[in-house]
């Protein structure tokens, strides 16, 4: 029984003797590894399990039998989540490069749902540079700013040079800087380049009306009027156009289909006068006063041209007509 006991004894000493010296108590303030950069804790990591390598190498040669006892502990370590470090460090490097490549392949989506709006299209500079020119470039027109409606025009030629409507817009531009030569090759160019718009033909038009060049204008203008026979504007400056050729008659009807016949009768008196053409235009403001009795309008005007005339009855007869319409209207008012 006492040998039992010593021997018992013995045995406990000897395995406290062989165990401790390997055991390290882990605490969670012993280390942080989220402190560490990777290569430091690469290097940490290496130090322990060298360090690990040789204390086995150590346990190996120095005592089987505590290697043989201390097996069933380190089985219950790995079973219950411990295991050999080297194959946790190994399964962390996996991890990381695992997960790195997938976060350097994945692709940034924006989720589009019912509270977020899709993205508008925006013409930008970028992705369609001459219509971005021309908008800026009618937008200083019309406000006026010429020179820098120039400069933006400019830019949209240098992006598309044979934009018909860029040479037009290029043509209002110098008709407003009162430099109409230019104006008229700039009209000329969007006409070539664009044969069937209406209002390039009637910009062109126009201004040959201005320039006194008055075949040329009849010539664009009628293209115009078949391209767009609703304009009024068109077929207005036909009618001017025609007048100054002395084609009076086709000038009445270009105004008919502009105006209507009675503000066609007072334009063809308008253009008659100018052209010193005065029994003409009486012809003209008679049917328009037939048309239209109460207009003190062509009343006014009948009176003076009866008098410039030397029909003083004629003029007499209209002024008292005048005089009582205008009277009716001061009641009236």
């Amino acid at each position: 029984m006492a040998k039992s006991t010593f021997a018992s004894s013995l045995m406990a000493v000897f395995l406290v003797l062989v165990l401790v010296p390997y055991h390290r108590i882990a605490t969670a303030e012993g280390f942080d590894w989220a402190a560490l950069t990777a290569a430091e804790a690469a290097e940490a990591s290496d130090s322990e399990i060298d360090q690990e390598t040789t204390e086995a190498t150590q346990k190996k040669k120095g005592n089987s039998l505590a290697r043989a006892l201390g097996a069933p502990f380190r089985a219950l370590g790995r079973l219950f989540g411990g295991g050999s470090k080297k194959a946790e460090r190994s399964s962390a490097r996996k991890t990381t490069e695992k997960e790195r490549a997938t976060f350097e392949s994945a692709k940034v989506i924006r989720i589009v749902d019912a509270r977020t709006d899709a993205p508008k299209s925006v013409v930008t500079a970028e992705s369609a540079p001459v219509e971005v020119h021309l908008q800026r470039g009618r937008e200083l027109l019309n406000a006026g700013k010429v020179n820098e409606a120039l400069a933006e025009l400019t830019a949209a030629q240098a992006a598309d040079p044979k934009s018909a409507e860029v040479q037009n817009l290029f043509g209002v531009t110098y008709s407003s800087m009162g430099m109409p030569d230019r104006a008229l090759k700039a009209f000329e160019a969007a006409v070539k380049a664009d044969k069937d718009n209406a209002q390039y033909l009637n910009n062109y038009g126009f201004l040959l009306l201005k320039t006194s060049n008055f075949e040329a204008a009849v010539k664009y203008l009628k293209r115009a009027s078949k391209l767009s026979p609703t304009d009024a504007r068109i077929w207005n400056n036909l009618a001017v156009a025609q007048c100054q050729r002395g084609k009076f008659d086709d000038a009445y009807l270009s105004f008919v289909q502009a105006v209507g016949e009675f503000d066609a009768r007072v334009n063809m008196a308008t253009q008659l006068l100018s052209q010193g053409m005065g029994q003409e235009a009486i012809k003209h403001l008679e049917v328009a006063h037939a048309l239209r009795p109460n207009s003190i309008e062509v009343l006014t005007r009948l009176t003076g041209l009866y008098n410039m005339t030397g029909r003083i009855s004629d003029a007499t007869v209209a002024r008292k007509t005048l005089l009582a319409l205008q009277t009716s209207a001061e009641v009236q008012k």
